[in-house]
């Protein structure tokens, strides 16, 4: 099996080898190498050292061994960030090899040592100016650091420079909206979904900034929340935007320009007197709890065929019956809290026509 390379990193104050001169005579450092250099070559190794700043620094690969490189691409890979980082560490001050200076940077950012991140980020993208990932990670590293002036200068410069790269646009997006630029921020998570369609994260930003430019873009907002729960039903994700279906349908609901009444609203409530009537408080206040756990992962309001079921009451509900069930419970519970339903009109006719 391949070997690992060896990287080391030691203070010459510390190195004790035979045969070397004093450590102030002017062949010492000359020595050091070609001492190091014999003694791995007699391993079999073929090593590649140098001394910086009062420090011997090296890699060492034996025959048949891993290139150092792709060993330490290898650990990041599997996320072996302790034990990659110091071997980065070493390469990123041995050689200007763009690619270990990214991964370099990425790593301590990862291991929240983000300002020292920046430093070889910023040293990549000068050495290779078209590496569009560390143009990204630059930025999101002056992001983490909350530098949000610098990021977006960064961002905006790498967005003309590669105007289709995912990462920098998302990178560039996020930061706008969380800036409040959220028509700023439109075009780059849009510029993002074209280069990953099916990218949820994107599509929940793209939403959430939708909605935030102003509700004539609801309807727009309500299709990709609905998409994000196609691609991943199962996700953290997917139930903050079932979350954000039902707050869209609640806001739709009270927005209702002419003053009509939902109908099937006002038959459920009606319906819900007749239920509550028949349980005292505690239990009514047990099924109003339920509903709004389940309400936690939003209530498909406006989809009838959908159906949920609780466990204080018998039978299968819709959506719209759950929500104006528990519109209901609440006002018999205390009739001066706002259930933020939106239903409040539909619930004063049921009452009406209860005789409540």
């Amino acid at each position: 099996m391949p070997q690992a390379p060896e990287i080391f990193k030691r203070s010459l104050d510390d190195i004790q080898l035979d045969g070397l001169p004093p450590r102030d005579a002017p062949g010492f450092e000359d020595a050091v190498l070609f001492t190091l250099t014999t003694q791995y070559a007699t391993k079999g190794y073929t090593a590649a050292i140098v001394i910086q700043d009062g420090h011997v620094m090296g890699v060492a690969v034996p025959q048949e061994g891993v290139e150092p490189k792709q060993y330490i691409l290898g650990l990041l890979e599997h996320r072996f960030l302790d034990d990659a980082l110091p071997a980065l560490e070493i390469l990123a001050e041995m050689t200007q090899d763009p690619e270990i200076l990214y991964n370099y940077g990425v790593c301590l950012s990862e291991m929240n040592r983000v300002e020292e991140s920046v430093a070889p980020l910023q040293a990549c993208v000068e050495a290779e100016p078209d590496y569009a990932h560390a143009h990204a990670a630059l930025g999101f590293s002056h992001i983490k650091l909350g530098q949000l002036d610098k990021a977006e200068k960064v961002l905006r410069n790498a967005a003309k420079q590669f105007p289709d790269d995912l990462w920098i646009n998302r990178n560039l997006a996020g930061l706008l909206a969380k800036r409040g630029k959220h028509q700023d921020a439109k075009p780059f998570f849009e510029r993002a979904l074209a280069a990953n369609p099916q990218d949820v994260a994107t599509l929940f930003g793209l939403a959430l900034s939708l909605e935030e430019i102003g509700p004539q873009n609801a309807e727009q907002a309500t299709g990709i929340y609905k998409r994000i729960v196609e691609l991943e039903p199962a996700s953290p994700i997917a139930t903050e935007a079932r979350k954000a279906l039902s707050r869209l349908a609640q806001d739709t609901m009270k927005a209702k320009a002419d003053g009509g009444l939902r109908m099937d609203a006002v038959m459920y409530m009606t319906g819900a007197f007749e239920t509550f009537a028949r349980m005292d408080q505690q239990e009514i206040a047990k099924a109003v709890f339920e509903i709004a756990k389940l309400g936690e992962s939003g209530l498909s309001i406006n989809d009838p065929d959908t159906r949920y079921s609780l466990k204080s009451l018998d039978g299968d509900f819709s959506g719209m019956q759950l929500l104006s069930m528990m519109h209901v419970g609440l006002k018999s519970i205390d009739p001066s809290l706002d259930t933020q339903s939106g239903l409040d009109a539909e619930y004063d006719a049921a009452r009406k026509m209860a005789g409540k």
